[in-house]
């Protein structure tokens, strides 16, 4: 397995193994006092044994974060940004893009700034999710942000509630419904941050009739564990609420059992402190579902986090960072979509604060043994990431 080390988030309408990263990775940022790893929860992975990366991360032109991608019938990618200007000045908290082309040549294109998508509520703003395109479709998961508060799993976690999942016919130039905190598909937090599971262009090469989709449990960054509902495929396009159902545990021969309550959900994943917004790809090279989890795992002051909530840090106040923020990077792999999960590779550092990491399989190699990951980041601070960014990487098996 390898080790490696290596404006708020953000209203704009506000104004608000064993690889180390190379030198000018390290350039990018200041200097500052390294965090290593928390305990991790789970084993050592039998089968992927680390990964290489083969390049610098390489950044796009279009400022923004998150950047979810899938892969559509008409053989391009499609991308939610948040907190995004694209190419231009003015900010959106969401908008649309589609992506053309193989990196480090590809093309990224704002389709739909999602206007629509501005306040959720007195101290609340909209955010995308995750994005997927099934069977000629495009759907996004979409929620209700707002900063870390009393009850957040930690000081530093940003809050999601009242998601919903909204489709598009025309490849993100009109979305409907139109989703709303007052009518959402999953009030408060039920299941407040969507993100599918992915499989190949169009959802090909899916393991059985159903779409799954995961959530953490309350927010964008730091929280503590997954959950994991699935819908049947051939109903998911009504859109229908009472059509789903939640992972609630898996019997002596993994054999899972389902429950269209939320009450009795069981989390397919957990770390406290350290569980953040996230999907899950298939990867057929090692024929294993893929979960790229990250999280904060220091942090120097900011207004964007306030002090004011009762909920301690993950971390030990000291060590810290005195000038910058870090992130973590720890991916696992599993059989199924609900686990058992193991750890194979765990970064401390992961560039200047990079984070939602995935994985387009139109942009696999042999399967995925080769791939490109897109991930945002280092939206508070120096150093470039705040946009488009595409990593080549090699997994060792």
């Amino acid at each position: 397995m390898t080790f490696s080390s290596a404006p708020t988030r953000r209203y704009f309408l506000a104004g608000a193994g064993g690889m180390m990263l190379s030198r000018s990775v390290w350039a990018q940022a200041p200097a500052a006092t390294v965090v290593g790893l928390p305990d991790l929860p789970y084993k050592k992975s039998g089968l992927i044994h680390g990964l290489r990366w083969l390049n610098e991360p390489q950044h796009n032109a279009n400022a923004g974060d998150t950047w979810t991608c899938t892969w559509a019938d008409d053989g391009n990618l499609y991308s939610v940004g948040d907190d995004t200007s694209g190419t231009g000045q003015e900010g959106w908290n969401l908008s649309i893009y589609k992506v053309e082309g193989m990196p480090p040549g590809h093309v990224v294109t704002r389709i739909n700034e999602m206007r629509v998508y501005d306040q959720a509520g007195h101290g609340h703003w909209w955010k995308g999710a995750g994005l997927a395109a099934i069977d000629g479709v495009l759907y996004l998961g979409i929620y209700s942000q707002s900063v870390p508060r009393v009850g957040s799993a930690t000081r530093v976690s940003f809050n999601a509630d009242h998601s919903s999942i909204i489709k598009s016919s025309d490849y993100g130039r009109t979305w409907s419904p139109t989703a709303t905190v007052e009518k959402p598909m999953f009030p408060g937090k039920e299941f407040p941050t969507p993100y599918f599971v992915q499989y190949g262009k169009d959802y090909s090469g899916a393991i059985d009739d159903y779409v799954y989709v995961v959530s953490n449990d309350g927010g964008w960054n730091n929280w503590n564990r997954m959950l994991l509902a699935r819908i049947s495929r051939n109903s998911f396009k009504q859109l229908d609420r009472n059509d789903w159902e939640f992972f609630a545990g898996a019997g002596k021969r993994d054999e899972p059992s389902w429950h269209r309550d939320t009450a009795h959900a069981e989390p397919i994943f957990e770390h406290k402190g350290y569980t953040s917004m996230t999907g899950v790809q298939y990867v057929p090279a090692v024929k294993r579902f893929v979960l790229g989890q990250w999280a904060y795992v220091a942090m120097s002051g900011g207004g964007d986090r306030p002090a004011s909530s009762a909920v301690p840090l993950p971390w030990p106040e000291r060590p810290k960072p005195d000038q910058a923020d870090q992130t973590m990077l720890c991916l696992y792999e599993a059989p199924k979509p609900w686990g058992p999960w193991h750890l194979f590779h765990a970064q401390p550092q992961w560039g200047p604060a990079f984070y939602t990491p995935g994985f387009p399989a139109k942009w696999f190699t042999q399967g995925g043994q080769r791939m490109w990951i897109v991930e945002g980041g280092n939206y508070r601070g120096p150093g470039g990431g705040y946009n488009f960014t595409v990593q080549e990487l090699e997994l060792i098996l």
